[in-house]
């Protein structure tokens, strides 16, 4: 079990009813992780957004693109688990993949998940719709060529 902020995360997924194997369960628990502060950054942006958050394409981008990280995640887990459980031959490279993917994942979810925040620094959305916007109104690249003389 491990405790994030005030709350114990444990999905079970490890231990005596889990169903990835024990060599997996850093891993294992860095989904649980994800997949708990997903769950609570999902009814934060339902609760700020409402019914509009169909327009928020950026928003809606990094939200795609973590949860394409945890089903990612939960794939290499359950490949690398079933590997080891039957006995697979190479199931030790399984397991350093599945190990390897699920940290880059969850240190990518994170930054995602933190750039969902409303003020965060990393969160860049105001300059992007910025240049959005001038673009659209010159419906043109806006900068000139560099061999353009500007005298």
């Amino acid at each position: 079990m491990e405790s994030v902020g005030r709350r114990a995360v444990d999905m079970e997924l490890t231990g005596k009813l889990g169903v990835v194997h024990p060599s997996l369960e850093d891993s294992a628990n860095k989904l649980e992780e994800n997949t708990y502060y997903f769950s609570w950054t999902v009814e934060t942006l339902l609760l700020r957004f409402g019914k509009t958050i169909g327009e928020e394409q950026l928003v809606l981008k990094r939200v795609a693109n973590i949860l394409i990280n945890l089903y990612g995640m939960t794939a290499v887990l359950s490949q690398a688990s079933l590997s080891i459980c039957i006995g697979l031959c190479k199931h030790d490279h399984e397991v350093l993949l599945a190990s390897t993917f699920c940290a880059e994942a969850y240190f990518q979810n994170l930054f995602s998940l933190s750039q969902l925040d409303k003020y965060a620094p990393e969160n860049l959305d105001e300059q992007i719709k910025k240049m959005s916007r001038q673009i659209l109104e010159k419906r043109t690249y806006i900068c000139a060529h560099p061999l353009d003389r500007t005298y």
